[in-house]
């Protein structure tokens, strides 16, 4: 599950992909569900139960900084599911080392930094001479990564390959490498590295750098081969580190992480009147008319469909969608079969006219 705890954050990196109505907004959402009020813990662990979530990624903003908030969910979502349901908790920020010691009483087994990204060449000053430089925006980061390694957390870094603007230099990409290189000197367990997306917020952004799409992808171009070049070089240089590295596509997200979660969560939500599809969406027939009640009726006295597989929601009555395709032609009113996802706001992906 993924769970927006807060769209709060310290910090401002342009690249964030964040939409309008979480970005900068102390809102919480559950997957695609925003979740709110007195009883936001208990609709937190439904959606969970719906997609029997077997771990839950902690992100925002930045969780540290809706400290009470993340402690309680963490200690409930262990408490519901047991010590097997995975919580991992990703940050962008510094704070005082105090909160490590909660997050991780609260039952937090895994955190991911993310440094600011002006940070990053300032990586190759620390563990070496310091009369090299001075690490004064890397140090924070230094300081927390070494005291969530020394409390027991399972300890890693996780960031965008950040091209190069047009023009630009070599800026990004030099610090991608110092990062990386550290956190092999370090001997860091992981580094997560994402491939560069743009986004509805951050596009305006990255038309002025110059960054490009890939074909009909949402993926910035350089950014994969960058990823993969620098953890290649930091291999090279590093050959005995024990971190693992890991590189994650863009179209890794959508045609795997999102795909798996909808067949999870479609196998446990799916109505008696639904169709699972093999991505993991729904298939329902849809009759709209300002008679539902009347068109109710009709389907159950006139044509005794049982009635499991009908449903009425205001101007809408849900139906089998291979019985809507035999009688279609004898109901009044707007007739499609929808495809939906099996999320909270239902997004209708594709409809078929009857």
């Amino acid at each position: 599950m993924v769970l927006y705890i807060t769209g709060i954050c310290s910090e401002d990196c342009f690249y964030c992909p964040l939409s309008e109505k979480k970005k900068g907004k102390d809102v919480i959402y559950a997957n695609e569900r925003k979740v709110d009020g007195p009883d936001w813990v208990e609709q937190v662990i439904e959606e969970a139960r719906n997609m029997e979530a077997l771990g839950t990624g902690i992100t925002g903003g930045d969780p540290m900084l809706s400290l009470d908030r993340t402690i309680e969910i963490i200690r409930r979502l262990k408490e519901e599911f047991g010590k097997r349901h995975h919580v991992h908790l990703y940050t962008a920020g510094s704070f005082r080392s105090e909160a490590l010691i909660k997050v991780k009483g609260s039952g937090l087994d895994e955190i991911r930094f993310h440094p600011q990204i002006a940070s990053w060449k300032q990586f190759r000053f620390l563990g070496v001479d310091a009369d090299i430089g001075d690490p004064l925006d890397a140090r924070p980061y230094h300081d927390l990564i070494f005291e969530a390694r020394r409390i027991g957390l399972s300890v890693g870094l996780e960031v965008p390959a950040v091209v190069n603007a047009r023009g630009g230099g070599t800026l990004y990409s030099e610090g991608l490498f110092a990062l990386l290189d550290y956190a092999a000197r370090e001997g860091i367990e992981f580094v997560n590295i994402n491939e560069l997306e743009a986004s509805h917020t951050n596009m305006p952004h990255f038309a002025h750098l110059g960054y490009e799409l890939v074909g009909d992808s949402m993926a910035v171009r350089g950014s994969m081969e960058l990823a993969l070049s620098t953890m290649e070089k930091v291999r090279v240089k590093n050959p005995d580190a024990p971190t693992v590295f890991h590189v994650c596509s863009s179209s890794y997200k959508d045609a795997i992480q999102l795909r798996k979660r909808l067949i999870r969560t479609a196998e446990r939500v799916a109505k008696p009147f639904e169709i699972r599809t093999e991505d993991g969406t729904l298939l329902r027939g849809v009759i709209r008319s300002s008679s539902s009640r009347r068109i109710e009726r009709i389907l159950i006295d006139e044509f005794e469909i049982p009635e499991d597989l009908i449903q009425v929601n205001d101007d809408m009555v849900l139906i089998a969608p291979w019985i809507l395709q035999e009688i279609a032609s004898e109901l009044d009113g707007e007739k499609y079969i929808s495809e939906v996802y099996p999320t909270w706001d239902g997004l209708e992906v594709e409809r078929t006219p009857l």
